[in-house]
């Protein structure tokens, strides 16, 4: 019989986690940071600070249904030894889902914890900007009109499941190829910034998220062309709500948005 429980979940971003969990031989810790969870790979990577026996992972959906799962047996690894645990393909929807880890020692004592991960792609129509600018002009406005309930209402679906956590909304802009790669890049960063921008000022200052921003470039074309070709389908943005930073191959960081 499984003899104790210490049970945490994760909000948003993990720094550093250390759990603990009363044995008789002393507490029963397990030890996890921000880069051992690797969501991409299925892996986490652990410590714990007695021997292991068995490692058991779980992941649902928001719902509860199973998407997936595994049990991996230890040979009494002793404390300290790094670990890892990786589980199956999900098998459902792939951006949101709860994982749970039970760690289980020797003496039959176990730590838990949960990753919750939440992430949700706003439809919307996209902003057609002037050659070169970032301005938005007053014929465009419209657009982000429209797409400003629909952001409240998916962060207002996530806050129903878990009002808890922090979540933040990332604007990736890219551009075609017409132009350098260079001044692309900082032509989608601006056009993400004037987008924020205008977002906040309309409706989005008083909800409890943040934004952050991210210029592509033309380096995520949704359509291959060769260089310096006009392409309306790769001068976009994407819109992005989620409790984890969006996994984006490509130059540049999230950076955030200041309210004003």
């Amino acid at each position: 019989m499984t003899k104790r429980l210490i049970f945490t979940t994760l909000l948003a971003l993990l720094v550093s986690l250390s759990v603990t969990a009363q044995a008789k031989n002393g507490p029963l810790s397990i030890t996890i940071t921000q880069k051992d969870i690797d969501l991409d790979n299925r892996t986490i990577h652990f410590k714990i600070n007695r021997a292991i026996s068995v490692a058991e992972i779980k992941v649902t959906d928001l719902d509860g249904e199973t998407l997936s799962e595994q049990l991996t047996t230890f040979s009494g690894q002793q404390a300290g030894t790094p670990l890892e645990i990786s589980w199956p393909e999900i098998i459902g929807d792939e951006q949101n889902f709860k994982i749970e880890l039970k760690v289980t020692d020797v003496d039959d004592f176990w730590v838990g914890f949960q990753i919750v991960h939440f992430y949700g792609d706003i439809p919307h129509e996209e902003v057609i900007f002037e050659s070169g600018k970032w301005d938005i002009r007053p014929t465009e406005a419209p657009k982000l009109d429209e797409v400003i309930p629909k952001i409240i209402a998916m962060l207002q679906k996530f806050q129903k499941s878990s009002s808890q956590m922090t979540y933040n909304l990332y604007i990736a802009g890219h551009t075609d190829t017409v132009g350098n790669t260079a001044d692309n890049r900082t032509l989608s960063m601006k056009r993400a910034q004037e987008i924020a921008n205008y977002l906040m000022q309309k409706g989005l200052k008083k909800q409890k998220i943040s934004i952050f921003v991210r210029g592509f470039g033309e380096e995520l074309p949704a359509v291959n062309t060769a260089d310096n070709t006009p392409e309306e389908k790769n001068r976009r943005a994407d819109y992005i709500i989620s409790n984890f930073p969006p996994s984006m191959p490509g130059p540049g960081s999230w950076k955030p948005v200041q309210k004003k």
